[in-house]
């Protein structure tokens, strides 16, 4: 994928992306030390167990709010590809979904056989994996190219 082949459109959704990406590392920070205060004797005491729970609730419903925004984000990032098409070359998620699906039926013929869970975890894991290996090659490359254009 090059930046021609990739719309305009898509730079706001890898931004938004992007920020939420930094929200949740500081959401991760936020969370570890509200954990390390509120363990400590003296603060629990004073607030009691029961808004020492209110406030971690607060922070975990922070974090799954957070969840489903870059969720509908993807989802968004995902109509405006399609609305777009990929060119003939460019394979669809379902496409790539499906070569992995079938090389991965390939490759378990090949391996000695084995529990059923054990060969529905790695297959999962082999799907995550490619995704995330096209995932990583997606950001190299539009990172890469936008240090080109500065």
């Amino acid at each position: 994928m090059d930046k021609k082949s990739i719309p305009d459109e898509l730079d706001v959704f890898i931004s938004l992306l992007g920020e939420i990406d930094m929200i949740k590392n500081q959401l991760s920070m936020l969370d570890k030390n509200t954990h390390i205060t509120l363990s400590q004797n003296n603060v629990s005491a004073l607030l009691g167990n029961a808004e020492c729970f209110r406030v971690l609730k607060i922070i975990e419903n922070l974090n799954a709010n957070l969840s489903q925004l870059n969720a509908a984000l993807l989802n968004a990032a995902e109509i405006v590809t399609n609305q777009y098409g990929s060119s003939p070359s460019d394979p669809t998620p379902e496409e790539m979904l499906r070569a992995s699906s079938e090389k991965s039926d390939e490759e378990s013929s090949e391996e000695p056989i084995s529990p059923p869970q054990e060969k529905e975890e790695s297959q999962s894991a082999s799907k995550d994996n490619e995704t995330i290996n096209n995932m990583l090659q997606y950001f190299k490359e539009r990172f890469e190219g936008n240090d080109h254009n500065n």
